[in-house]
């Protein structure tokens, strides 16, 4: 009897993918480092060259709330996981094995999903560096590109902006009435609206900023 059929070979690779990533961040911590830190350190600010659908594709996956080596133990760990889980139940059901070509891509497009939303929520029990944390009122008076494709009063839109820390932020940001925002603009956050939203100007200072 095959204990694993070929049929579940996708997804038992990306299973352990996973584990490897495991025991070597848990060796990597005996020696006094953190793979996921180094990673994202030597991964840089992936966000300048991503621009465009690539970008809020990154933003969608969490990458730059949580670390990027999470965030690819995530996909893996659920892709493998629905793959096996949706074979198993065919096997068993229908006598027959799904073929691969068709069910890894909904396996991903399920993983990617999974990953937003379980990325969300790892987000809030993650360790973070308290000296490092800013509050919601300290984004006023900060410069902040405008990363949605318009803006206008009462209809904002994203922006980003990293914090002295380093540690990138997504807000939503409008204009003064008469006033639009387009992407790539950088403006001025001036004061805050509500929880989630903020008011900002066009950059004061074109020719310094």
């Amino acid at each position: 009897m095959d204990i694993f059929p070929e049929y579940y070979s996708p997804y038992l690779f990306a299973l352990a993918f996973v584990a490897l990533i495991g025991a070597l961040e848990i060796i990597s911590l005996l020696f006094g480092n953190v793979i996921s830190g180094i990673f994202d350190s030597h991964l840089g600010d992936y966000d300048a060259v991503a621009s465009g659908h690539l970008s809020q594709f990154f933003h969608y996956l969490n990458i730059g709330r949580i670390p990027a080596l999470v965030v690819i133990c995530l996909i893996a760990g659920c892709f493998g996981l629905s793959g096996l889980f949706l074979q198993h139940l065919s096997s068993t059901l229908l006598h027959n094995p799904l073929p691969n070509l068709l069910l890894a891509p909904v396996c991903m497009l399920f993983a990617v999903v999974s990953t937003h939303y379980c990325g969300r929520l790892l987000r809030r029990w993650l360790p973070t560096d308290e000296t490092s944390a800013i509050t919601e009122d300290d984004f006023i008076g900060v410069m902040a590109t405008i990363t949605g494709h318009h803006a206008t009063a009462q209809t904002p839109c994203e922006g980003k902006f990293k914090d002295k820390f380093g540690q990138l932020h997504y807000v939503l940001l409008e204009p003064e009435k008469g006033q639009t925002f387009s992407k790539g603009d950088k403006v001025l956050i001036i004061c805050r609206l509500s929880a989630s939203r903020y008011l900002a100007e066009l950059n004061p200072w074109p020719n310094e900023l």
